[in-house]
């Protein structure tokens, strides 16, 4: 039965598209990272039951147009529920149940907003709107182009860092798990396992460098940004829900 249940066990996938061709998936990176921000900041200076209903309203309409399976959802462990029912017994205790439910809801919204994005953006077309998005960043003399290619860098390197993470999380369980006796030896196996990461990490900075190196400097064509219907919509649903959370929020 443990088995069955582990291989059943769904990780959490972060920053992997969904394969489909939907009118989300085909919107500008930037449009979805915009309309993201500005539902994340219009609902978190107002989260009442009014704007978190206007938000998870975007959502489920986000998630249908998107047609996002149900084995996306990652598996909650059980301690995650086992601390949400701790705060819900203290708050309510404590005359504060409508705030923490209402905290708890608005952190799974955002929660699902991220992952949208997430879901519907894949990493090169996020990596070609960092400059658009940090461009009005230049006016106030900043190093864009240094941080667009750091964020650039980091984006294209998640994929092989999240490979070579797997094939630690892999090896460490046909190893076996030694039952720890005490909070020491957990510690010191997390540090182990950070450590192994941050050392696959710098080999796979290392070859980069070295290949980036050896290529030497090009010129980066980009291709030009086309605001298409799905764009215009996107805005026009994100401005509505905005301004009515900031009015009947």
């Amino acid at each position: 039965m443990s088995r069955t249940r582990t291989r059943q066990r769904r990780p959490i996938i972060l920053l992997r598209p969904v394969p489909r061709e939907t009118p989300l998936h085909r919107v500008w990176a930037g449009t979805k990272v915009l309309s993201a921000a500005a539902l994340s900041v219009a609902v978190s200076f107002a989260p009442s039951w009014t704007g978190l209903g206007i938000l998870l309203a975007v959502l489920v309409v986000g998630v249908l147009v998107a047609r996002i399976p149900r084995g996306v959802v990652p598996t909650i462990p059980w301690w995650v529920f086992a601390v949400l029912a701790v705060g819900l017994v203290l708050n309510a205790a404590g005359g504060g149940l409508t705030a923490y439910v209402r905290t708890i809801v608005l952190g799974v919204g955002l929660l699902v907003l991220a992952s949208l994005v997430g879901w519907t953006t894949r990493l090169s077309d996020l990596v070609d709107a960092l400059p658009v998005l940090f461009a009005p960043l230049r006016l106030l003399r900043l190093p864009v182009d240094e941080w667009v290619t750091v964020c650039a860098l980091a984006l294209r390197m998640l994929p092989t860092v999240r490979a070579e993470m797997r094939v630690l999380f892999a090896a460490r369980k046909v190893r076996g798990r030694p039952g720890f006796r005490n909070p020491a030896g957990w510690w010191q196996e997390v540090i182990d396992a950070v450590g192994a990461v941050v050392s696959v990490s710098m080999r796979q900075i290392r070859d980069l460098g070295d290949a980036l190196s050896v290529r030497g400097p090009r010129s980066a064509t980009r291709p030009p940004l086309r605001l298409r219907l799905g764009d215009i919509v996107t805005v026009l649903v994100v401005a509505g829900a905005c301004t009515a959370i900031t009015v009947w929020g």
